[in-house]
């Protein structure tokens, strides 16, 4: 699992059906501290329902599709939980 910064809502096109009902949402990769790590990327989002700003737990490649359960879900990342709060290092 990684720990993320949701940063906003995507709307997709129709295009992809197993999509249609589904909430995406930009994720920015954290460290432990908080610090920005790599690029932000498109994950599924759905059961958390996270809002802009929340720190998120997310899954990448086939671990995502297995987080989603059945039916198959063509995602490459998905949020699967809220995290509280990030404690920092000597707190």
């Amino acid at each position: 699992m990684n720990l993320g910064v949701v940063h906003g809502v995507v709307v997709a096109d129709p295009r992809v059906p197993e999509l249609s009902e589904r909430r995406l949402v930009v994720v920015q990769p954290v460290d432990e501290s908080g610090v920005e790590q790599g690029r932000p990327l498109v994950a599924l989002d759905p059961v958390v329902s996270a809002s802009d700003g929340a720190l998120v737990w997310f899954v990448n490649g086939s671990d995502a599709t297995e987080a989603l359960g059945e039916p198959f879900q063509p995602a490459d990342a998905a949020v699967v939980g809220l995290v509280s709060s990030i404690r920092k290092a000597g707190a």
